[in-house]
């Protein structure tokens, strides 16, 4: 049987985490032997059910100024652990931190795997911190065998930044654990939501990159049209109180309402009639597919079609908020999308 190593920052919440929950989970590792290397023990999911052959460890994580060093500086003179074992693929599923690469890179004789979860254009674009680590890190492609991207949006600016035009680049969309969202779902809430009105909601983490001033301003625009229009905000961030205050100032307190994290989000937006999603840029939009699960109307903008495969954004979100209408909601267990991901999952995984 085939050994892998899978190297991850953590499980704590995000996008990231979530979606290497969903793979361990999903069984398409069922005929490997396979270790999970993570650098903190503070595990928001829970992993109590994960198969046999998966086994979970930790490591202790480089201090934080090793962010700032280059990766070659760091490859060629800190200590390697020489108490691993062969694996036959290592995996950087993180794609970000230096200890991923580092423990991945050093492992010799195995097929060398990074996950590409970021339109990296764009991160190096809008987030200043991430420009900043870019400089440090950029140096660590040349190290990888063959990359994994979640999405064309994302496979096509990894290329151009790290200039890898001839490496493998496969495109594996995240894995969607439609049957737990679907039983989670049915869960009690401590949220109830007048179906009398029109119920739009949003989740993900309130500052610049997810476009939450795009959304509450074409909600506001819709809502003038549209009094029965009620949004939802599931998820907490720095730019919370700025939007709360927007939100004030401009009288619709009683019509927007910041729920801030839920453990569980799906019996809210179980709830609702759509879902809206206005990211300035994704990797993948991971909750647009939890929401078409539930059965909800999905509104996002054009730009966002790159990201998210299978799915029509719309040109005009005011007019799309504005028009909407109940529908009887017909749940997908996205077996279509899932029959292509597992395909491509197995070419990764088997090398053809």
């Amino acid at each position: 049987m085939k050994s892998i190593a899978i190297f991850q920052a953590d499980l704590n919440v995000g996008g990231i985490q979530r979606s290497l929950v969903n793979l361990l989970k999903s069984g398409v590792l069922n005929d490997f032997n396979v270790d999970v290397y993570l650098f903190s023990k503070k595990v928001f999911y829970d992993m109590g059910d994960l198969p046999n052959n998966i086994k979970m460890n930790y490591l202790n994580p480089f201090p934080y100024w090793y962010r700032f060093i280059p990766f070659g500086v760091i490859r060629k003179f800190h200590k390697k652990d020489k108490t691993f074992k062969e694996y036959d693929i290592v995996i950087d599923y993180d794609g970000y931190r230096q200890e991923c690469a580092f423990y991945v890179t050093s492992i010799e004789r195995a097929r060398k795997i990074m996950w590409i979860h970021s339109d990296m254009f764009c991160e190096y674009r809008f987030n200043l911190k991430y420009r900043i680590l870019y400089l440090f890190f950029r140096d660590k492609y040349q190290y990888y065998d063959e990359f994994v991207a979640v999405s064309e949006g994302v496979a096509e600016p990894f290329r151009k930044m790290s200039r890898r035009y001839d490496s493998k680049v496969t495109v594996v969309p995240n894995i969607i654990n439609a049957e737990e969202i679907l039983k989670k779902s049915t869960d009690s809430s401590d949220i109830i939501v007048d179906s009398g009105k029109m119920n739009i909601v949003c989740v993900g983490r309130l500052y610049l990159v997810k476009g939450y001033d795009f959304l509450l301003k074409d909600f506001w625009k819709a809502y003038k049209i549209r009094r029965d229009l009620r949004l939802y905000i599931i998820g907490d961030g720095p730019d919370r109180k700025k939007y709360q205050k927007w939100v004030n100032a401009n009288g619709l307190a009683d019509v927007v309402f910041f729920l801030g994290k839920k453990e569980n989000p799906f019996t809210v937006m179980n709830q609702m009639d759509a879902f809206c999603l206005e990211s300035r840029y994704e990797g993948q939009g991971m909750v647009l597919m939890e929401a078409k699960t539930l059965g909800l109307q999905l509104i996002f903008p054009e730009r966002l079609e790159k990201y998210n495969i299978g799915l029509k954004g719309t040109p005009d979100i005011v007019k799309a908020m504005a028009n909407l209408q109940k529908q009887d909601k017909k749940t997908d267990l996205l077996e279509e999308y899932h029959a292509y991901l597992f395909a491509q999952l197995k070419v990764v995984f088997n090398g053809r």
